[in-house]
């Protein structure tokens, strides 16, 4: 644990698990009160959930006055890292947002958040778009999309078949093949998966993965823990759903998410590539939009991203930023080069 005052501002860095109860509190109430801080990926529980997993994590709890105004939850991603004081977002690359939880009206630039939490420097992406008007900004944004349900279920699919009922004919058209293919079809929405479930899920992601040709985050050890520690809590700030789609007994698709106050982050879907033909990845999304009033389920956030298969459920966009930021002095020099070592080595 340790603190430090930079700009009228004062920090205590301490390990999630030490935050008071009070603390948590005003953290959870700070989300409360602005929506683009309402993902399950800026609660405690997840920064809670990643100190479990691996021991890196970290919080800044911000105070002015003796009063607390924000949280910046982060992580070494090892411990060399640790020492040369690097540090990324909280969560690395299993986390689709970032940024800091602070009371309206508090700012902070980068190198006063640095100084704050005593780093050298700090990558991240998945930058919430709203975090510029707090006073950090990106290099460069990413589109991502979101999917409006505050309506309800009925009135969403009202306004698609308005918007692009082609594309509605089309699935509907695939679902009629899947069900003559290989059954009624069958959707299972819970909060409490089954660890054989979620093995099923990771194994198929890294499939995927392989298959694709892409980065494989489950290669890390600590990433499969932290998503069974995360699927294993019960938490409303930072709830686990898991929903899989079936037909004549045979798991078609399934994704693992997170859910809080109503937002579902859609994280990690998976689908049989041998029933690629029916689209079961869109058709289990299709299915969870239509249960998605049983479920408290009032946006769907499908993270980063600009695929068509993200435009066509579409009804707005998001944006999303990566930065690097470095504090002056050897402290980051010394961390630039790391960084710069580290991408050269993933290379």
């Amino acid at each position: 644990m340790s603190a430090q005052s930079r700009a009228g501002l004062a920090a205590e860095v301490k390990r999630p698990s030490e935050l008071s109860a009070e603390e948590r509190a005003t953290w959870l109430g700070l989300m409360a009160a602005q929506p683009p801080l309402r993902r399950a990926f800026f609660a405690p529980g997840f920064a809670e959930a990643c100190e479990q997993a691996h021991g890196r994590a970290r919080v800044a709890v911000l105070r002015r006055g003796g009063e607390t105004v924000g949280f910046f939850p982060f992580q070494y991603p090892s411990a060399w890292h640790r020492r040369m004081g690097l540090a990324e977002r909280i969560g690395g690359e299993l986390c689709d947002h970032a940024g800091v939880i602070l009371r309206p009206g508090v700012r902070l630039d980068p190198a006063t958040l640095l100084g704050l939490c005593r780093l050298g420097g700090l990558f991240i992406s998945h930058l919430g778009e709203d975090q510029p008007a707090l006073g950090l900004t990106a290099a460069e944004w990413r589109i991502g999309h979101v999917i409006d349900l505050a309506g309800g279920s009925a009135a969403y699919f009202a306004g698609l078949g308005a918007a692009n009922k082609p594309f509605l004919l089309d699935t509907e058209r695939r679902h009629r093949r899947l069900e003559k293919e290989y059954g009624a079809p069958e959707i299972s929405i819970t909060t409490r998966p089954e660890a054989a479930e979620l093995d099923a899920l990771i194994a198929a992601k890294r499939a995927q993965y392989a298959r694709t040709a892409v980065g494989d985050p489950f290669a890390d050890a600590a990433h499969q823990r932290l998503v069974r520690l995360l699927a294993g809590r019960e938490d409303a700030a930072c709830t686990p759903l898991l929903s899989t789609l079936t037909a004549g007994g045979r798991v078609l698709a399934r994704h693992f998410g997170l859910m809080h106050a109503g937002v579902l982050s859609y994280w990690f879907p998976v689908y049989d590539p041998e029933a690629s033909k029916v689209s079961p990845g869109r058709l289990l999304l299709w299915h969870t939009l239509r249960a998605a009033d049983a479920h408290g389920i009032r946006l769907i956030d499908r993270g980063e991203g600009d695929s068509q298969a993200k435009r066509d459920f579409s009804t707005g966009e998001q944006r999303f930023g990566r930065a690097s930021w470095y504090a002056g002095g050897w402290r980051g020099m010394l961390a630039k080069g790391c960084q710069k070592l580290t991408w050269m080595l993933r290379r």
